[in-house]
């Protein structure tokens, strides 16, 4: 019984990451390819991509650490470490190349939290990491 359910959690956060991963690789590859208009792959400009692609893969990415807390997934591991390299370097990278100004400019506080929480969601796979070596230990 407790394999099944610590199976079934690892499944819903390795899930929970993948879904995050995608979401936030469209609303980062849609900003860069719309050039600050209506992207590539949805009928939506910065702002609006921001909203319903970034904020929902962002809480995925939270919800893949919560529901994964004690289990070994070296998915889920490699999704947080790489999704929040991805979130804060394209918050990082998008005003230098003139995207997302409205953004880093005037909303500089969420702009900052953004990157921030990049950082943290990186930092929470590098946890997972420590986590595994003090277990293994």
């Amino acid at each position: 019984m407790y394999v099944q359910i610590s199976s079934k959690k690892r499944r819903i956060s390795d899930l929970f990451a993948i879904a995050g991963l995608i979401l936030l690789s469209i609303d980062t590859t849609n900003t860069f390819i719309g050039q600050g208009t209506y992207g590539f792959f949805s009928p939506l400009n910065d702002q609006q991509s921001g909203i319903l692609l970034g904020i929902p893969s962002i809480i995925m990415f939270f919800l893949s650490f919560a529901v994964g807390f004690r289990q070994r997934s070296r998915l889920t591991t490699l999704l947080l470490i790489s999704g929040g390299a991805l979130l804060a370097t394209s918050k990082l990278v998008e005003p230098t190349l003139g995207l997302n100004l409205f953004l880093a400019i005037v909303l500089r506080p969420l702009y900052i939290a953004l990157i921030l929480m990049g950082f943290t969601i990186m930092g929470l796979g590098v946890a997972r990491i420590l986590q595994a070596n003090k277990q293994g230990r």
